[in-house]
């Protein structure tokens, strides 16, 4: 999985509705990562709860992005 994740970060973006969706992906992707983390109590150990503010910090970036995008 994690080659796929890398994959699908370093494609350019697309242009349009392209680019919403593609958002509107990543957004999906992290918010199911963290909702997967929040099932093993928010974090068992460090690296999760390290990940977990990750997705959040990532979550919040795309999801800023998308509503300039629809402004």
């Amino acid at each position: 999985m994690s080659q796929e994740i890398v994959a699908f970060y370093t494609q350019p973006l697309p242009h349009g509705q392209e680019h919403r969706s593609r958002l509107a992906q990543e957004i999906a992707f992290l918010e199911g990562r963290l909702h997967d983390l929040s099932a093993t109590g928010d974090g068992d150990n460090a690296y999760e709860r390290a990940l977990g503010r990750t997705y959040q910090a990532l979550l919040s970036l795309r999801r800023s992005e998308l509503a300039s995008l629809n402004a």
